[in-house]
């Protein structure tokens, strides 16, 4: 990144932008089985140490402000259910092949809100069925279908192994020039 930082972009050596949505798990561990979740809240008090590293977390990273600043008024529901998203990011890639890339954002956005809004868990094969036809026009029945396969598990797989080789260890995570990460929401300045 200090090369970057150093030498500016060169109006004769153009930056050329890729985006490519890949799938990241916060919690690879956690088992398929729909039945699992756990709430969200558990999750973070977990993952940071108990409720006071949680809540020192919270401001160190001044979440509440900065989610204020993006225009999410409505508090993230912390007691939503956290569950194995695996199910969520085949679903997706599945609507990116069959459906395009513009249907598949429209479910990506639809699950956002169903899971940090709604609190709905992201392994429902029945709540998955019901966001692809509202927002992708795909049948339940056929959704239903592709989620009792296996098939897009292995690309999902390979995408997480590639993922790990590269670093990436948090979304959203930005690759520079093919060789530098940078990891994770930064602010503007």
């Amino acid at each position: 990144m200090d090369r970057l930082v150093r030498s500016p972009a060169d109006p004769s050596r153009p930056l050329h932008v890729s985006i490519v949505r890949v799938p990241f798990l916060l919690e690879p561990t956690y088992p398929e089985d729909e039945s699992f979740y756990e709430t969200n809240r558990a999750r973070l008090e977990r993952k940071w140490g108990g409720r006071a590293g949680w809540e020192a977390q919270k401001r160190r990273h001044q979440l509440k402000e900065r989610a204020l600043d993006a225009g999410i008024e409505q508090p993230i529901d912390l007691d939503r259910h956290a569950s194995n998203t695996i199910k969520s990011h085949r679903l997706v890639q599945h609507i990116s092949r069959t459906r395009g890339l513009e249907a598949a954002e429209r479910l990506y956005d639809a699950l956002n809100i169903a899971h940090f809004v709604n609190g709905y868990r992201l392994n429902d094969s029945e709540r998955l069925a019901q966001l692809a036809e509202e927002h992708c026009g795909v049948p339940e029945a056929d959704t239903r279908a592709f989620l009792a396969t296996d098939d897009g598990r292995a690309e999902i797989d390979a995408a997480l192994v590639l993922s790990r080789n590269l670093g990436i260890s948090s979304i959203p995570t930005f690759v520079v020039d093919g060789q530098y990460l940078v990891n994770g929401a930064a602010h503007a300045d």
